[in-house]
């Protein structure tokens, strides 16, 4: 029942974002590089895109991916059961979302990478700026063609304009924190 509840909402959300641009389908196909079928379905709660779906129309979109997913602007407490999780890379990859608003330009992820994990992210648009500490473990990132690897305590911060990869070599379990600043994002706060 919640999967169909998260559907509606980011259908709804898309299809105000969208009209808010006075878009059609076409031309928000053209921007995010999603096909018009399938932003007819996501719009229509249909279907339940996947993270990287949602970060290909956020980034076009120029609005965080948590815009899809929480209610209201306002802060408040979201405990560790509560928070909006994804899953990528046959469940090697768990992000749940600590912060975000809509009309705010900064969210943040808590994540956690299973041995082997590899897990791509797509570019994030113009301006975005991302920054990943490392709390647990070890972290290997590939941003563009520079490599980094990462220990507890370290962090890194980088153009998100770029697409990059998160992998977790090793056979412990490596948990981080993602803030991402988004520089163009509208502050209508219309909830919906």
């Amino acid at each position: 029942m919640e999967k169909d509840l998260i559907s509606d909402r980011i259908g709804k959300r898309l299809r105000h974002y969208r009209q808010q641009l006075n878009m059609t389908l076409d031309d928000l196909a053209e921007l995010t590089g999603v096909s018009k079928p399938m932003l007819g379905q996501i719009e229509r709660g249909s279907s339940n895109p996947t993270v990287a779906t949602l970060w290909k129309i956020a980034s076009g979109l120029q609005i965080p991916l948590t815009a899809f997913i929480f209610e209201n602007p306002s802060l408040k407490v979201v405990r560790a059961e509560d928070q909006p999780q994804f899953r990528e890379d046959n469940k090697r990859f768990e992000a749940y979302n600590t912060y975000a608003a809509p009309g705010i330009s900064l969210e943040t992820f808590r994540a956690r990478l299973l041995p082997g994990c590899s897990y791509q992210s797509e570019p994030h648009g113009l301006g975005v700026i991302e920054s990943v500490t490392v709390f647990a473990g070890t972290l290997t990132i590939e941003i563009g063609p520079e490599t980094s690897m990462l220990g507890k305590g370290d962090a890194i911060s980088f153009s998100a304009e770029t697409g990059h990869i998160y992998k977790n070599n090793t056979d412990e379990l490596c948990e981080i924190s993602v803030s991402i600043l988004y520089s163009n994002v509208s502050t209508n706060k219309t909830s919906i």
